[in-house]
């Protein structure tokens, strides 16, 4: 019996260690900022990897990941899983790593539980005020979007979101989000960050106070590729986001974004960061 005793010891034996890190207001950069109220936990037990993101609001993300060992790789993967209009970065390895997502009211109630196979995101049911709008993956979902006026579309078949738009009441028009072709500057990406970064004057108080600061300015992009309507998703402080948007507002027309074959309007998120 002893013996025995022991074998079953063995065989219950596994791996558990448990992590955190900081992270900016869209939960793509890990932060040093001390007032960060967005956070993620990290549960290793063996092959799994179990995260919890908190704002805020609370606890607002849930996930059990496989295939992972290192997190910062697992943080980009939940990131470009998240944001359909963002090319991959070129160190994320997907190859054999999924995980199950389930998204949280600041009630915690679930409003989302989404499977994340390697460079696809399939839904498996999305709830509102304890209703659920899916059967067998199929399904149209509608709400108020997290700004003000507007409306959020969501349409779905076979577990693949088809549609999505937001529907914005005061301007009459509409934003897409999911595209034919997405909206991009004339010369690419990466000249535009380089231009854009060039270009913008560091504060200079927060020059004299040597502050390193990381913002994400998002806009839209007409049917005109003019870009227009920014808005800075971080706190207001030092100028930062003022210098980077009258830069902005000051670039070339990029591609408009198209579906159907016509140019419609979408949206954009730029991370920017300035290094004294």
């Amino acid at each position: 019996m002893k013996y025995i005793f022991i074998l079953l010891l063995l065989t219950t034996y596994f791996t558990y260690s448990q992590e955190s890190a900081m992270f900016d207001r869209s939960f793509h950069h890990r932060t040093n900022d001390i007032k960060s109220k967005n956070k993620r936990d990290y549960i290793i037990k063996d092959s799994i990897i179990e995260i919890k993101d908190y704002n805020k609001n609370g606890l607002f993300r849930t996930g059990k990941f496989h295939g992972f060992t290192d997190l910062k790789n697992l943080d980009e993967f939940i990131w470009y899983n998240s944001n359909s209009q963002y090319d991959r970065s070129p160190e994320l390895r997907i190859k054999n790593r999924k995980g199950i997502v389930e998204y949280l009211n600041k009630d915690g109630q679930p409003t989302s539980q989404q499977l994340f196979i390697e460079n696809k995101t399939k839904f498996i049911q999305l709830w509102n005020k304890d209703k659920s709008y899916l059967t067998n993956g199929t399904g149209k979902y509608q709400c108020n979007s997290d700004k003000k006026n507007e409306k959020l579309v969501r349409i779905f078949k076979d577990s693949i979101e088809i549609k999505g738009y937001i529907v914005r009441e005061l301007k009459k028009d509409t934003i897409f989000y999911i595209n034919d072709t997405k909206a991009y500057p004339k010369n690419g990406l990466k000249p535009f960050y380089r231009d854009l970064a060039k270009n913008i004057q560091y504060p200079g108080f927060a020059k004299l106070l040597g502050i390193d600061k990381r913002i994400t300015v998002e806009f839209v992009v007409d049917e005109n590729g003019k870009l227009t309507d920014f808005e800075p998703l971080n706190n207001k402080s030092l100028s930062f986001e003022k210098k980077a948007i009258k830069k902005l507002e000051k670039m070339p027309k990029w591609i408009p974004a198209t579906l159907d074959g016509k140019n419609v309007k979408t949206r954009f998120r730029i991370p920017l960061t300035f290094k004294h």
